[in-house]
């Protein structure tokens, strides 16, 4: 498929050929939710934490006699029947992460659906390189208002100084490079700006990735294909 290439001013300047495997998908909501979980998880922890009966500060000597007094039997005062006591069953997290692991496959799937989700709404659009030399903070508000932005994602590859400054300075802009694009920006603002070089970098590394696993998984196939013909 392919997505328009805009100038600063709003004008087409091209069409870019981008993968289907990667922008065309149908989006699966299930994937996406999963990564998006994952994030926010990563960034917030757990901290609630409780002490037992065996961390608790008191005497582990017994409270009474075992028969004889009329009342039930106890032992020290550290039990979690008693104020004061240890908790029984209460929370462990000491600083740990709600969701522990995602595979990278997953991850690197819910990216793909995040995408092919915002192509489907219209919502990405690519900026021409050309235009960076000269580029300023107004010129760039207008180009948000002229697509109808109310918050944008800028996705950049190399660090262009003029570019960053005049972006910083806007509200509801958000600027990442191409290593960090990830699904939970992506959903959060309208709209996803890529630059022409950043566009080509992401997918290259996406269709690299799935060449590796392709090679790995056909490296594998054959060598337990190998093991089973030798033990025959």
């Amino acid at each position: 498929m392919k997505i328009k290439e805009l100038g600063i001013d709003g004008k087409d300047v091209g069409n870019i050929e981008v993968s289907d495997n990667i922008f065309s998908l149908k989006p699966r909501k299930d994937i996406i939710k999963m990564v998006v979980d994952w994030q926010i998880s990563r960034h917030s922890k757990k901290t609630g934490y409780t002490k037992t009966r065996g961390e608790v500060a008191g005497s582990r000597k017994k409270i009474g006699p075992q028969k004889g007094s009329g009342g039930a039997r106890h032992g020290n005062i550290t039990a979690p029947i008693f104020v004061g006591g240890g908790i029984a069953h209460g929370p462990k997290a000491k600083g740990k992460h709600r969701v522990k692991r995602l595979n990278k496959k997953v991850r690197k799937l819910g990216l793909k659906h995040a995408l092919s989700s915002k192509v489907l709404d219209n919502k990405i659009n690519i900026l021409s390189d050309k235009d960076f030399k000269n580029f300023k903070t107004k010129d760039f508000s207008k180009f948000l208002s002229k697509i109808n932005s109310k918050s944008a994602l800028l996705i950049y590859d190399n660090e262009n100084e003029v570019l960053l400054n005049n972006v910083k300075n806007i509200k509801n802009i958000k600027n990442i490079p191409e290593i960090g694009t990830n699904v939970y920006d992506i959903l959060k603002y309208q709209n996803v700006l890529f630059t022409h070089s950043s566009i080509k970098k992401l997918q290259e590394r996406l269709l690299k990735w799935k060449k590796e696993l392709i090679i790995s998984h056909t490296i594998l196939f054959w060598s337990q294909l190998l093991l089973k013909s030798l033990r025959i």
